[in-house]
């Protein structure tokens, strides 16, 4: 085998490899598109839930005042919950993006910020998102 048979077979491998490492990348934002899309799509469900629960919790006061109260607790603790897991979505969302954010306050911090609790309200922020992640 020529020099230039062997150069142009390493190079040709070495696009090959370009090509295969191209392909990962674009499939894995792929995947984290789709993923972020489908939290969205979630968020907007709990959102329109909480709204209709909402709504149920009026009628249910209008119609009958402090008879059913326990009722309206149970209700008023379907809202709680559903925000919660908004909230938790949300934060997903965002260390999607590469952020962290502080379960306390809500406040976002990007890769540069290294410190272990925020610097708002002084909650514990998980780990730092690095690369070997």
């Amino acid at each position: 085998m020529e020099h230039h048979e062997i150069y142009e077979r390493q190079g040709s491998m070495a696009m090959a490899n370009i090509f295969e490492q191209m392909s990962r990348s674009v499939s894995g934002m792929s995947k984290n598109a789709s993923e972020a899309s489908n939290l969205r799509k979630k968020i907007a469900y709990e959102r329109e839930r909480i709204q209709e629960v909402m709504q149920e919790i009026g009628e249910l006061y209008y119609e009958s005042q402090e008879k059913e109260l326990a009722k309206l607790k149970e209700l008023c603790a379907d809202i709680d919950d559903r925000k919660r897991r908004i909230q938790s979505m949300r934060l997903e969302l965002q260390q999607m993006k590469g952020k962290r954010v502080c379960p306390g306050c809500g406040m976002q911090f990007d890769e540069k910020y290294q410190f272990a609790f925020c610097g708002k309200c002084g909650a514990k922020l998980d780990d730092p998102i690095t690369d070997e992640d």
